[in-house]
C-alpha cells in the first residue's frame, strides 16, 4: 500500500506512526519517503527499511515517481513542508496514487482542531482517510479522550468515524526506542538477556547483571507493546484497501 500520514500540524505524531506502527513490521519490503527539510528523523533508520528517501520543497513531485516505483511505501511529512506538499499533492494530483491517508492527532484542543481541518481540507481529492489517535489511553473511553475531535465532527462534514480509526497508546517504549535509533519491533526481538544476566550474576559482575535485566525488561515491555498496540494497528491500517 502506498500511504501518507498527514496533519496541517508538527508535532502530532506522523513521524512515529509512519516509522513504527505503518512501515515497521513489513519493514524490509517498505520504503519511508520523508519530505523534511529540516530534521530528516527517518534517515536514521535507513537500515531498517527497503530505502529511506529524502524529498523536499523543490522535488516534492517526484512522490508521482516514488508512488508508483514501489509497491508498499509511507510518506511522513515534516512540519516545514504541510503546505509545500498539500499544494503539489492537489497540483500534480498525487491524491490518485495514494491508497490511503492516516491523519494522526493527540488529544489536545489544537491537534484535534487541525485534523479535523485536514480532514476537510483533503476529502474533496479523496475519500480513502482515517484518524489515528495517539497516546491513547486504554483506561478511558475514546470520546471523553479527544472530546473536542468528536464534538466538532459534524462540522467538518463526518457523520461518523465508524471504524475508520486505529489507537496508538502513550508509552514510554515509544522514546525508549528513539533514544536508542532502533524500532520498537527491534527491541521486541527474541533475546535471552535474563540468561546472559544470569551468567553475568555467576560470574560476580553485577553491575552487568543489573544491566541485562533491565535489557531483558525492556525487550518483554516492547513485546507486549508489539503484541497490543503495533501489530493490531498495522492489520488495521493494511485492511484498508
Amino acid at each position: 500500500m502506498r500511504i501518507l500520514t498527514f496533519n496541517s500540524k508538527g508535532g502530532c505524531g506522523k513521524s512515529l506512526l509512519a516509522r513504527e506502527v505503518i512501515a515497521a513490521p513489513t519493514a524490509k519490503q517498505t520504503v519511508i519517503i520523508e519530505i523534511d527539510t529540516l530534521n530528516k528523523t527517518q534517515l536514521t533508520y535507513k537500515k531498517d527499511f527497503k530505502a529511506v528517501i529524502e524529498l523536499d520543497k523543490v522535488n516534492i513531485q517526484d512522490l508521482l515517481i516514488h508512488l508508483n516505483e514501489h509497491d508498499n511505501c509511507v510518506v511522513d511529512v515534516g512540519a516545514d513542508n504541510l503546505t509545500a506538499t498539500l499544494n503539489t499533492l492537489v497540483k500534480y494530483q498525487l491524491f490518485d496514487d495514494i491508497d490511503l491517508v492516516v491523519i494522526p492527532l493527540s488529544s489536545g484542543r489544537t491537534d484535534c482542531e487541525n485534523a479535523l481541518k485536514t480532514y476537510a481540507t483533503i476529502k474533496e481529492f479523496t475519500d480513502k482517510i482515517i484518524f489515528a489517535f495517539s497516546r491513547f489511553n486504554r483506561d478511558e473511553k475514546l470520546e471523553d479522550q479527544y472530546q473536542v475531535f468528536f464534538n466538532n465532527i459534524q462540522k467538518a462534514g463526518i457523520k461518523s468515524i465508524e471504524n475508520n480509526y486505529i489507537t496508538v497508546v502513550d508509552s514510554d517504549i515509544f522514546l525508549d526506542a528513539q533514544n536508542q535509533k532502533e524500532l520498537v519491533v527491534n527491541l521486541a526481538r527474541e533475546v535471552n538477556y535474563k540468561k546472559q544476566a544470569l551468567e553475568a550474576k555467576k560470574a560476580g559482575d553485577l553491575d552487568k547483571f543489573h544491566q541485562l535485566m533491565k535489557q531483558e525488561l525492556n525487550k518483554r515491555a516492547a513485546q507486549i507493546l508489539v503484541k497490543d498496540c503495533i501489530m493490531p494497528s498495522h492489520k488495521k491500517i493494511m485492511s484498508f484497501k
